[in-house]
């Protein structure tokens, strides 16, 4: 019997391996855009949106924005009004509150440290790309409420291209289609499942996960 023995490589998160940003290192920037550049937080949208109803607020979040049919929007494979209808049913009460979340999220704030650590990466000379999980038209209104988001050299869009974060396809197509050298490609996102899955495709990657961390790393 041949004993085989399987090693393991860690890919090191690049804040673990260096204490400022490696300009040298690094040509390519990817941003995430909900929690990096715009402020997406279920509670605060509920509260804007369902101000009078608090009482149905962990329920609205349950069965909208960590429905599967949230997904199905990012992903590009439903329409809003499918989406309404599945996330409401057996519940039609529910259905005007649903169908006012649907629509009215989209206006988001943005970021400021994410916004002030693109406008770095910029004068810095490097390519900026966005990597996001949103819908198509959804997308398209947020570029048109930021200006922030002309500074990029392009974008991936789960929405258009049928595939989702955390998946390994939507990377792999990131990589191809801008011809990236995952290597020297920094990949930017609040989400850790999405920061293995960039590790795992050959990117470098930058978990934000506490205010102040972006600054603290690309301004030094």
């Amino acid at each position: 019997m041949i004993n085989v023995e399987v090693i393991f490589v860690i890919r090191l998160m690049i804040d673990d391996k260096y204490d400022a940003m490696p300009w040298d290192a690094i040509d390519t920037v990817v941003f995430d855009v909900g929690n990096v550049l715009l402020s997406w937080k279920a509670p605060e949208l509920l509260a804007r949106i369902i101000p009078e109803r608090p009482d149905l607020h962990d329920e609205l979040a349950e069965r909208v924005f960590r429905s599967p049919y949230w997904s199905m929007r990012d992903r590009g494979s439903a329409t809003v009004e499918e989406v309404i209808g599945a996330m409401s049913l057996r519940k039609p009460e529910l259905e005007p509150y649903i169908r006012r979340l649907l629509t009215e999220w989209i206006d988001l704030p943005a970021m400021p440290e994410g916004v002030e650590t693109l406008k770095i990466c910029k004068k810095r000379g490097v390519k900026l790309y966005a990597l996001t999980n949103y819908a198509d038209k959804e997308f398209a209104y947020a570029c048109e409420q930021h200006d922030f988001f002309q500074l990029f050299d392009g974008f991936l869009v789960s929405g258009r291209e049928h595939t989702i974060k955390p998946g390994l396809d939507i990377y792999r197509l990131l990589i191809s289609r801008f011809q990236l050298d995952p290597e020297r490609t920094l990949f930017i996102d609040d989400s850790l499942m999405n920061i293995e899955a960039a590790l795992e495709c050959g990117l470098q990657a930058l978990h934000y996960n506490k205010d102040g961390k972006l600054l603290e790393f690309f301004a030094k």
